[in-house]
């Protein structure tokens, strides 16, 4: 009797060590996932051409600061729009209703796929201040944008949150 109740508490030992190594695996897979979403998105930022072919600047390099709270850093907005992502399974990402965010999965091919919000946040910078504006700093080299990328998950119960910065020059 006595082997059979030392040997259960030693089986439900272990048990909840795999239970918690598991869940420490998952939250690391989730993170890895997440963080290559924003980094893919970040370099796109990086690396696109910002206007089409007509001269138009394309959506994901527009500035997301409110334009009727004027030209402050607290106004900021960040959304979805101009952001696109095709999921391990196929699927594109869907930009949520008022253009908040971009839904995309992140696990999608370990059974337990997770439904992940990116953001984007894009403003002209001023030459010598570095503060955002409306407005664009011409000069002979272009003007300066800043753009943030932040993920927002739901991993067991908590949320977690993932931001990359790139600043940029546009001629």
């Amino acid at each position: 009797m006595v082997a059979t109740v030392l040997m259960s508490m030693i089986i439900l030992g272990i048990l909840s060590v795999l239970i918690g190594s598991y869940r420490v695996a998952a939250k690391a897979r989730f993170n890895d996932h997440a963080r290559y979403v924003i980094k893919s998105l970040s370099d796109q930022f990086l690396t696109q051409q910002t206007t089409d072919t007509s001269g138009n600047t394309l959506t994901m390099f527009q500035t997301t600061v409110d334009p009727n709270a004027g030209p402050n850093f607290g106004n900021q907005t960040p959304l979805g729009t101009g952001i696109s992502w095709t999921n391990s399974d196929g699927s594109t990402g869907i930009l949520t209703v008022g253009s908040y965010g971009y839904n995309v999965l992140l696990g999608d091919n370990t059974g337990a796929p997770v439904t992940a919000t990116v953001t984007r946040s894009v403003w002209y910078l001023y030459d010598s201040t570095g503060q955002p504006t409306l407005l664009s700093q011409n000069k002979s080299a272009g003007y300066m944008l800043e753009g943030d990328f932040t993920i927002t998950y739901p991993v067991f119960g908590r949320t977690q949150s993932q931001t990359i910065t790139n600043v940029r020059a546009v001629p």
